[in-house]
């Protein structure tokens, strides 16, 4: 193992209930004990560059073990790089928390759908979530983005939200596609004119700023054979105590303990985890993680074809866990989630191509 995320799924519950939200919630919260167990044993299998991820239902819920468990990996003085990470819909945020983030240099991820936040949320939750993400903007040692969800009865506001948030001053902005409704050919041909919206504004965006403020837009992929890291550079840690290769699988798998794929995907109770790799290195870690490695976009399929055959396959990602919860089974990806890979993948080469035609030095960085 050389492990460059750990995640420590820290609660089931959640004070919100989005719309597009696949999550079972629940009333558990891991176990300190776990946790301390956890960092003791894996420490030595983290990569020199580490990232230690808080993940929910909504994690600050449960704060105090995330305060808990920054002290006692620093208390332990590791000589490898440990960065910190949290998602948080920010409804929980306040001066002490977002001071505490601002200390340890958090990388904070706000999931804040911009003028489609009203849509999603039970209680109205847009003026807070908004103070919120402003008083972070002012505390410069929190690596901050906000992650906003489209689906297809909202993808109209994709250009004018992320828009919005860029003109607030936020230097990283995410948008995703929820997936697990079906998107009609309206929805897709919706979903094509906001992507060349976007892809206008981040053009003139860039000649005059010199940066791509949508995270989306940013990188430019190399072409490959996409795999999943899930229990090869990543694991997680469930409330129950079981472990997991991607804090995703324990989000599909936990109300599906009777299948098949349940066995398939999960290392097991931690204490058992560690007493069998102790004993035996041949045993539970290698099986198990050997199916992860099977997860790559060349073993996968739609409905129409192997994804091995398709002339896009290079430039495809697709998490296969956002693809079981769209329906299908795992390594199914479905016809309308592959077509939304291909249009934005279409919009984002026509944006590198327009910047490389206009003299600009395409950069993958935000500035």
């Amino acid at each position: 193992m050389n492990l460059t995320d750990f995640t420590f799924i820290v609660t089931e519950k959640c004070n919100f209930e989005c719309a597009y939200c696949y999550q079972k919630k629940g009333e558990k919260d891991i176990d300190i004990s776990n946790i301390k167990k956890a960092v003791d044993f894996f420490s030595p299998f983290f990569a020199e560059k580490c990232h230690i991820s808080f993940y929910g239902g909504e994690p600050l819920l449960a704060f105090e073990l995330i305060r808990e468990t920054v002290n006692y990996i620093n208390e332990k003085k590791s000589e490898k790089e440990i960065k910190y990470s949290l998602t948080t819909n920010g409804s929980l945020l306040d001066e002490k928390i977002i001071r505490f983030f601002n200390r340890h240099k958090f990388s904070i991820r706000l999931s804040f759908d911009g003028l489609a936040q009203e849509i999603f949320r039970q209680k109205s939750s847009f003026n807070q979530i908004l103070s919120n993400l402003k008083r972070i903007l002012k505390h410069p040692g929190i690596d901050f983005d906000t992650n906003s969800v489209f689906t297809p009865e909202t993808i109209r506001y994709l250009t004018k939200s992320t828009r919005y948030l860029v003109e607030l001053g936020v230097p990283n902005v995410k948008f995703s596609l929820s997936t697990l409704t079906l998107w009609d050919q309206q929805s897709l041909d919706l979903l094509r004119d906001e992507l060349e919206s976007m892809r206008n504004f981040l053009v003139t965006f860039y000649k005059k700023n010199g940066s791509i403020p949508v995270i989306n837009f940013r990188k430019s992929y190399p072409r490959g054979i996409f795999a999943c890291y899930a229990g090869k550079t990543r694991m997680a840690l469930a409330p129950d105590g079981n472990l997991w290769g991607c804090f995703l699988f324990w989000d599909y798998y936990k109300t599906r303990e009777e299948t098949g794929g349940y066995r398939k995907y999960c290392f097991g109770r931690l204490d058992s985890f560690i007493k069998n790799l102790i004993k035996n290195r041949n045993s539970v870690y290698p099986l198990i993680s050997s199916n992860y490695a099977k997860l790559r976009i060349d073993h996968f399929c739609t409905p129409d074809t192997f994804c091995m055959l398709c002339d896009e396959m290079e430039d495809c990602m697709v998490c296969p866990v956002d693809a079981a919860f769209s329906g299908a089974i795992m390594g199914n990806v479905p016809a309308h989630h592959c077509e939304i890979n291909k249009i934005e993948s279409r919009e984002r080469r026509l944006f590198r191509e327009e910047l490389e035609n206009k003299g600009k030095s395409y950069s993958n960085t935000a500035s």
